[in-house]
């Protein structure tokens, strides 16, 4: 043996040792290289999809390999009841990435779900995919063991038309568990939110400066009664002491403020406007449209009729009620939850989101339009929100903020996973505002305990209050007796603060607060940097209120 070969084989085999082990595969014939082996295709029996399906066949892939085409003529009833399935695989609890290559001219979500008995949606991510091969990607954690608990479906009845997929991937990573970011949120707080407050007084007067309303916005969905009963005192109390900005909860969707054509609830929404005004809060509209079909909303009369007769609808919608709230509300969400409803668009196609935010661009141009939408941050359906504001942008269409719902439902916090979901949005150049934060689960209710509950609100707060996009956080609700949630309430039935409720009410109160007593120096100044907001200035026991911009 030659020494310095046997030197070399030894340092190669050391480097190779060293060298991190390379991710694999643990998803079974995803490039369908055997057939259809695995794969299947499940169609709703309830509400079948017209479909045709070609499976593992030659050509249909990548550079003509292997691959699957799904041509969908008639929609399914619901929007997921056409899913292709790729292999069941066995997952350790740990985190995963998902890639594969498709193109099409439709719609489609990726989603990680549980196996048998509990079917419910762990993970999602949706895409638009385009007549060109490109390859797609989401990472989730998987948080369950065993044999089929991680189910991967792709629902591809979101919209009519044809997908191709090839070269379906499953790979375990490493490093997302990093907490960095996360921790040095009191730093960026301090250096993001924080602006310098110059207060003139004579030199070595005592100078008392106390924040008294933060001008970021922080509030809640609001559920207002007509009564003055002592339930209702209590609620509009109870609200005020921890927030200050306020959106309807329902008052204002289109089938409750207006039920019957020329029917409208005026009143009921008017206290609403008349809370919000006599507690000087903020206050943004939700929604002028949704294209909902739960709750009956679909039978609703703005949904009836040709597509020119729904289009006419909503634009007499938007026109009459923003002309009509001019200068009293400044913000709305214009079209609520798009893509994931999108059974108008599907009808009359999508350049009505368009059009409504022109219309009601025209009706009140000074007020700012949101495009507002779920899972988008809460699970990993960024892209495709991504997708669409980008396009309206670029075709000059008004839209001026982007909201993020934030239902977490019962998914576990990745900092890391939010942080690069709001990145991405706020790339777009737009303000964010979460605008409907809760934790618990919609069918099982708030049910992993109220400390758990409390340390999800604090982790959400600090990402959120520490990047740079958002400009408001907005919890959907915050009493348990008027909770779309069971027990997802802050506050419990009994009127008892939950630990959540106390940790929010010190976050704004104790630690995001700049209150303090100094000395002016000799020319007469006192400089400190605070949150912008209401200040209450004394100087030797006179008080002025100083707004801080």
């Amino acid at each position: 043996m030659n020494f310095l070969n046997a030197k070399s084989t030894l340092a190669l085999t050391a480097a190779l040792l060293a060298a991190p082990a390379l991710a694999q595969n643990v998803l079974t014939n995803g490039d369908m290289s055997y057939g259809d082996g695995g794969w299947y295709l499940w169609n709703n029996p309830d509400g079948p999809a017209k479909v045709d399906l070609q499976l593992g066949q030659m050509g249909l892939g990548v550079d003509g390999s292997e691959g699957v085409k799904v041509t969908v003529k008639e929609l399914p009833n619901p929007s997921w009841g056409l899913q292709l399935q790729p292999p069941k695989w066995l997952a350790d609890s740990a985190y995963y990435t998902l890639t594969f290559k498709a193109k099409g001219n439709m719609p489609i979500n990726a989603i990680v779900q549980g196996g048998a008995p509990d079917w419910r949606q762990k993970e999602s991510a949706s895409f638009m995919l385009t007549n060109e091969w490109k390859t797609y990607s989401m990472t989730f954690l998987a948080d369950q063991k065993g044999y089929g608990l991680n189910n991967v479906t792709f629902h591809v009845g979101l919209a009519k038309g044809w997908m191709q997929m090839d070269d379906v991937e499953i790979e375990k990573v490493e490093g997302l568990d990093d907490m960095t970011w996360y921790n040095n949120s009191a730093a960026r707080i301090d250096s993001l939110r924080k602006k310098e407050l110059t207060v003139k007084a004579a030199p070595g007067a005592q100078v008392t400066v106390e924040l008294m309303r933060h001008a970021f916005p922080f509030g809640t969905a609001l559920a207002l009664y007509p009564s003055k009963d002592s339930v209702e005192t209590w609620y509009r109390k109870t609200a005020n002491k921890y927030f200050w900005y306020g959106v309807p909860e329902n008052q204002f969707k289109w089938p409750e403020y207006e039920p019957k054509k020329g029917k409208i609830r005026r009143d009921e929404f008017k206290q609403y406007l008349d809370y919000v005004n006599d507690y000087k809060w903020g206050f943004r509209a939700h929604t002028l449209v949704w294209g909902h079909q739960g709750y009956g909303f679909d039978k609703h009369f703005s949904n009836q009729g040709s597509c020119k007769d729904i289009s006419n609808k909503i634009k007499d919608r938007i026109t009459r009620d923003v002309k009509e709230y001019k200068g009293r509300i400044k913000e709305y969400d214009v079209w609520n939850e798009a893509f994931h409803e999108p059974f108008i668009f599907n009808k009359c196609g999508w350049d009505l989101l368009d059009s409504a935010h022109v219309w009601a661009h025209r009706a009140d141009p000074d007020a700012r339009l949101f495009i507002n939408e779920y899972n988008v941050v809460a699970a990993g359906e960024t892209e495709r929100l991504y997708d669409i504001v980008k396009g309206m942008l670029d075709r000059k269409v008004p839209v001026h903020g982007i909201g993020v719902q934030c239902h977490f439902g019962d998914r576990q916090l990745n900092p890391n996973f939010i942080k690069k979901r709001l990145d991405r949005l706020g790339s777009l150049g737009l303000p964010i505002k979460i605008t409907e934060l809760d934790f618990g689960d919609w069918q099982k209710g708030m049910y992993f305990g109220e400390d758990e509950q409390a340390r999800r609100y604090e982790m959400v707060l600090r990402i959120a209050f520490s990047h740079p996009a958002v400009e408001g956080i907005v919890l959907w609700g915050f009493w348990d007796g008027r909770h779309w949630v069971k027990n997802g309430g802050i506050i419990a039935m009994d009127g008892r603060e939950k630990p959540a409720a106390k940790l929010i009410y010190d976050l704004w109160h104790k630690v995001w607060t700049t209150n303090g007593t100094f000395k002016a120096d000799e020319k007469g100044e006192v400089k400190f940097r605070g949150y912008p907001g209401k200040y209450k200035v004394t100087i030797d026991g006179k008080s002025e209120m100083v707004d801080l911009r």
